[in-house]
């Protein structure tokens, strides 16, 4: 038999009755019979709970009014700030103070209409002090020293490196108190206040402006000699008043205008110790006595301080080391144009290479790069096989590679030996790495009437593949700059033009060091130099074209060095 259907329930008129106070007290926005009643007696209602539908109507009505005049008054709160006011009363002698209506309700157009007026207001006020600051420039100096201009008013690059100076010393007060001395005096007396680049060579990069450069010198503020305000300028050239005011700074004997440069590199630890070497030698200091990272014979020394205005301190060093062991200049060129001329780091070993060079000068100085690349890599450069499908590091092909008792012919046909196994390798592991993050160049050349001729590019290359075949049709041995592209350290380019015939050529490889962004070398066929210089026998192998393509190639690399930012090592 069936089951017999239960019977509906039926919900009884106080259960109809509590259900509807319920979802009435919660369209009031309340959750209890106590707050209800008690929102009824600040209202003027009736506290009864048993209500008709018309009074629960208007109950609803008023709450419904409170929370939109809630709304308005938020609303009118936001528009105040958005003017740049903070109370009523000050809205309302704005809008007296402007002829606008006093009233805090207002359409959304008007108030539109008034924040359109505050902010043409405001542009109008900082376009007025910003006239000011340029008639009067001590005084904004003074308000960029004690923090009383805004961001906004900070918009010319000049100001933002004053700003930033200040910023790097940090809670040095007696150091602010020493730049904000050294701005005032210059500004008057010096031209620093360009922010192109101070040192040409070295780019757009972080701190090579003479501002921040003057920020240099107040670090070593305790240090100074001389009161600045006594600074006479000598010169119209901003290098050379630069170099016055920091030898009147910090030095009483002379010092070689290339070490300048310390004071445009930044404020990294590696900067401050070459503005520690001005000062050493400023104050009578010996050299190779100071902190520098190889050892120095008097004749080494005495050659250092010699070096020409252009160099780093860097290859100031090297020049020094490699013509006190009785090497010449071309071969300073030379090894300045590698590693060797940015880095001393492994320098008990390369001191040994360096001096290998020295002892066979017939050399030629277009091998000494391929050769320092080579050791390098047998040396240094961890190797990566794959073994069951997974990538293995193996230790460097030669990580005992000594220089003692080789010989030059015999280390040639090893160099030579390694580039065409270079050149040969077709099947490469898979190993590909990311962008460094520098934009490519494409530029289109044109002739006198504006007409397209040829379309120069310069592209990344992002894997050991593509090196590979660089390489092979390059010449040389960019190969080798596999592991440093992969960990980031380098990264290599290659510059092509595509001809009016549709006609593409490889035109040169160049290698930028990423933490520097700096340009370290830039070699067309068979090691060939942008200004076409080539190693010895190689220019045969060249057509006329290539020839021409290579002489443009210099301009082009500086298009790009310009759109990037970059520096260039010597010798590129």
């Amino acid at each position: 038999m069936a089951a017999k259907r239960k019977k509906r329930r039926h919900r009884g008129a106080a259960g109809k009755a509590n259900a509807d106070l319920t979802a009435h007290i919660r369209s009031l926005g309340l959750t209890s019979v106590g707050q209800y009643q008690a929102w009824c007696r600040d209202h003027g209602f009736n506290g009864a709970l048993n209500k008709s539908w018309q009074e629960r109507r208007q109950e609803r009505k008023v709450a419904d009014r409170a929370i939109d005049e809630e709304l308005a008054e938020q609303e009118f709160v936001r528009h105040i700030s958005a003017l740049g006011l903070e109370t009523v009363a000050d809205y309302t002698a704005w809008c007296t103070a402007h002829g606008l209506s006093t009233g805090t309700h207002k359409s959304a157009a008007q108030r539109k209409k008034e924040c359109d007026l505050a902010e043409r207001l405001k542009s109008d006020a900082v376009l007025a002090r910003m006239k000011n600051h340029t008639r009067r420039p001590q005084e904004t100096i003074r308000a960029i020293y004690e923090g009383k201009l805004s961001e906004a008013e900070l918009n010319r690059p000049h100001l933002q490196k004053i700003q930033r100076a200040f910023d790097g010393l940090g809670r040095d007060r007696k150091g602010r108190r020493a730049l904000l001395q050294l701005l005032l005096h210059v500004e008057k007396r010096g031209d620093f206040f360009d922010v192109k680049p101070a040192i040409v060579r070295l780019g757009p990069s972080d701190g090579n402006t003479f501002i921040e450069g003057l920020g240099a010198l107040a670090h070593w503020h305790k240090r100074w000699l001389r009161d600045p305000g006594e600074w006479r300028p000598d010169s119209h050239n901003g290098r050379k008043q630069f170099g016055s005011l920091a030898r009147h700074l910090l030095a009483k004997y002379d010092v070689p205008a290339f070490m300048d440069i310390a004071w445009f590199l930044g404020e990294e630890d590696e900067a401050r110790q070459q503005q520690g070497w001005f000062v050493h030698v400023g104050t009578g200091g010996n050299i190779r006595k100071a902190d520098v990272p190889l050892t120095l014979t008097k004749k080494m020394a005495h050659l250092f301080l010699e070096s020409p205005h252009d160099y780093t301190i860097y290859e100031a060093f090297r020049r020094g080391q490699i013509l006190g062991l009785g090497g010449e200049e071309p071969l300073v060129r030379a090894v300045n144009s590698t590693r060797l001329g940015s880095s001393f780091e492994c320098e008990d070993f390369w001191h040994k290479v360096v001096h290998f060079f020295v002892n066979n000068p017939m050399l030629d100085p277009d091998e000494v790069g391929p050769i320092v690349d080579y050791i390098h890599n047998q040396k240094y450069v961890p190797r990566e096989e794959t073994v069951g499908g997974e990538v293995v590091q193996l230790p460097p092909e030669q990580p005992n590679f000594s220089i003692k008792g080789r010989s030059m012919v015999k280390l040639l046909r090893q160099v030579e030996f390694w580039h065409r196994q270079l050149a040969r390798q077709n099947r490469l592991p898979a190993k590909v790495w990311a962008p460094s993050g520098l934009n490519e160049l494409d530029w289109t050349a044109t002739d006198n009437y504006g007409n397209e001729k040829e379309r120069w590019t310069i592209t990344e290359l992002l894997s050991a593949k593509e090196l590979s075949l660089e390489g092979r049709r390059m010449h040389h041995c960019v190969g080798s700059y596999a592991n440093n592209c992969k960990t980031g350290k380098s990264s290599i380019w290659t510059m092509q033009v595509t001809t009016p015939e549709d006609e593409t050529h490889r035109v040169m490889t160049i290698a930028v060091q990423n933490g520097s962004r700096s340009i370290t070398q830039a070699r067309g066929k068979c090691n060939a130099r942008p200004n076409g210089r080539t190693p010895s026998g190689k220019r045969r192998d060249f057509s006329k074209e290539y020839e021409r393509h290579l002489r443009k190639s210099r301009h082009v690399l500086y298009l790009w060095r310009e759109q990037e930012g970059l520096s260039m090592s010597r010798g590129v």
